[in-house]
């Protein structure tokens, strides 16, 4: 602090204590302050504003540079990079993008230390409120396409000041590669590796590919031609049977060809053989393997692919076996990729494979998981021919799954004045096999009427004394099966009140099939008491059925229709021949009582409850 200012301070302070010694806080801004004007004029210029107002950063970063050094590997290429990142935001926090998510980011370092990165949108971000230059260390991988004889990869950069990038790539022979948008690209082959150097616009893709070089033949000579395959597989594992599905994609260098071979075991049943301007396929045994040579009305070269379909008898009972190692016979290299998919109640397990990786089935071709409607449980890759896969497949016993439900039970009883009653029992159900409604009447009752889907039926009895009603097939409807009324009308005697009173006694009739629920109505006459306390039995009373949601169709809704459907057709003819379709209606009236049970299966529907007053 210079002398002016400690001067001014210590007048100020002096004037404000000598002013009153009471002085409260408030009384601060009434105060005279008195000081010399050379000190008011130093401190009068130094509160104007600055000549020259700094201007703020045109943008909140940038990136200067930015260098990546990248091995290929056999499935992925694995980056490091190093970026310069410059913050010119005076304060607060900034989103630096650094990758596309595109890739898998190993790690981030900033100074040694981890760097705080997020994923906002498609991007791998930096998020950073330090100010300066920042130089940040990555480690990502990006997967490698490998499709008929080309491989390479491509993700999208972020822009930047410079970019540079290294690149080694295993090989043996000459290669061809190319670095889209590059704008100056060097190579240098350094033992067994092909170093690729690479500067490139400010912003764009890193998109690399490579495939072998072209052999010039010397003056006068012609090449042979060179064959590289690779091999897609899917092995469906059905009741009994491997159902295979092959195709092989050749690149086909320097001169055509005309014929193709590839070789399967001999345990194997070929079925079909097909690619474009195949003439002709033959077959022939040698060995353990079998030789399957495809005969072209053409030179091919370039691509060209070749599809193969065969299967192979399992063990009955299930048990280990070999995938059908399909090899392609003349070629220089070939891979293969196969999945295994389970197209039955099999339980499918891999055992160790040789020569042959496991991979997750996201991995597969496309070409391979589009073939099958079935999940696919099992993926695997492979580098080179001599592989084996064993499969351990076993076979569990299969369940018995319903095939004929009871949906609804509609029961309507009416009984008359001397204890008779008159009860019609509809079934709304739906039927994929059964030949029969098996349905068990009560004791000393007589069937009066029997009508399936609105067409009366002739029923027949067991000799247990079981009605035997023929049954409709449910035709698919939206996915589902459709579904049909039973209608079945019977009488009882019943027990006839004494001196006006007696009791309700009475059960429905049991069927062979699960019913989800059941509504039952009856119907006493107008003048008959009914104690509140009285009912007893194996269905509750209500008094109005439970809303039950069947396909978008409440209870009520289901029962109308279902007495609409009964109606329905019945000039359409019978389901047994020379029955005539009489139809019995219930005299409905009186006073209703209501009951229902929900999930039935071999239950007792039973109701019980005393009257009196009966005329």
């Amino acid at each position: 602090m210079n002398r002016s200012i400690r001067s001014l301070l210590l007048a100020s302070l002096v004037c404000i204590s000598t002013s009153s010694t009471s002085m409260a806080a408030d009384d601060l801004p009434t105060t005279r302050v008195v000081m010399p004007w050379q000190d008011f004029k130093t401190l009068y210029d130094q509160g104007q504003a600055p000549k020259d107002i700094p201007e703020t950063a045109p943008r909140d970063f940038t990136l200067s540079r930015a260098s990546y050094q990248g091995v290929v590997e056999e499935d992925a290429t694995v980056f490091t990079a190093s970026l310069r990142v410059d913050v010119l935001k005076d304060k607060g926090w900034v989103a630096v993008p650094l990758l596309p998510t595109t890739v898998a980011l190993r790690q981030a370092k900033l100074g040694g230390r981890d760097a705080a990165v997020t994923i906002d949108g498609a991007w791998y971000k930096l998020i950073t409120d330090k100010k300066g230059p920042l130089n940040l260390e990555l480690e990502f991988a990006v997967s490698t396409f490998d499709s008929q004889g080309q491989a390479g990869f491509a993700f999208q950069l972020p822009p930047s000041g410079g970019t540079e990038v290294v690149l080694d790539i295993p090989a043996t022979e000459d290669l061809d590669v190319a670095v889209a948008n590059a704008q100056q690209l060097t190579e240098v082959q350094r033992g067994e590796v092909r170093r690729v150097t690479a500067l490139l616009p400010a912003k764009g893709n890193l998109s690399v590919s490579w495939q072998r070089g072209t052999e010039e033949a010397p003056a006068g000579e012609e090449l042979d031609a060179r064959i590289y395959a690779e091999h897609h597989a899917l092995v469906g594992v059905g009741e009994g049977v491997l159902e295979c599905k092959s195709t092989v994609n050749y690149s086909i260098l320097h001169a055509g060809v005309d014929q193709l071979r590839v070789s399967l075991p001999a345990d194997v049943t070929l079925l079909d053989v097909t690619g474009k301007g195949l003439r002709d396929w033959s077959v022939t045994t040698a060995g353990k393997r079998q030789v399957i040579t495809a005969e072209l009305n053409y030179e091919a070269e370039g691509s060209y692919r070749l599809g193969l379909d065969y299967e192979k008898a399992l063990p009955e009972g299930g048990g280990t076996m070999q995938v059908p190692d399909l090899m392609v016979v003349g070629a220089e290299r070939s891979k293969a990729f196969v999945g295994v998919d389970a197209r039955s109640n099999l339980e499918v397990q891999a055992g160790k494979a040789e020569n042959a990786r496991t991979i997750d089935v996201r991995e597969l071709p496309a070409a391979i998981l589009g073939q099958t409607k079935w999940p696919v449980l099992l993926g695997f890759r492979m580098a080179k021919e001599g592989w084996t896969i064993p499969l351990e497949i076993r076979q569990h016993e299969e369940v018995d799954m319903l095939v004929t439900i009871v949906d609804q039970l509609a029961a309507t009883a009416v009984m008359t004045a001397d204890g008779r009653r008159m009860t019609q029992v509809t079934y709304n159900m739906r039927n994929n096999r059964a030949q029969f409604l098996r349905v068990n009447l009560p004791q000393g009752s007589t069937p009066w009427s029997t009508f399936v889907a609105g067409r009366a039926v002739k029923p027949a009895v067991d000799d247990g004394g079981t009605l035997l009603v023929p049954l409709a097939r449910s035709q698919a409807k939206g996915g589902d099966l459709a579904r049909f009324a039973v209608e079945i009308v019977y009488v009882e005697d019943g027990t006839e009140p004494v001196n006006g009173a007696g009791t309700y006694e009475a059960s429905l009739p049991s069927a062979n099939v699960p019913t989800t629920s059941v509504a039952y109505t009856v119907y006493l006459p107008r003048e008959a008491k009914v104690s509140k306390n009285g009912f007893e039995g194996t269905m509750r009373r209500v008094f109005w059925f439970t809303p039950i949601e069947v396909d978008g169709v409440s209870s009520e809704e289901s029962l109308r229709q279902v007495r609409q459907q009964a109606q329905a057709n019945m000039n359409s003819g019978a389901m047994g021949s020379g029955v005539t379709p009489v139809r019995v209606n219930l005299p409905i009236d009186g006073q209703a009582f209501y009951f229902e049970k929900l999930l039935v299966q071999d239950d007792e529907l039973a109701v019980s409850f005393p009257y009196k007053k009966l005329k």
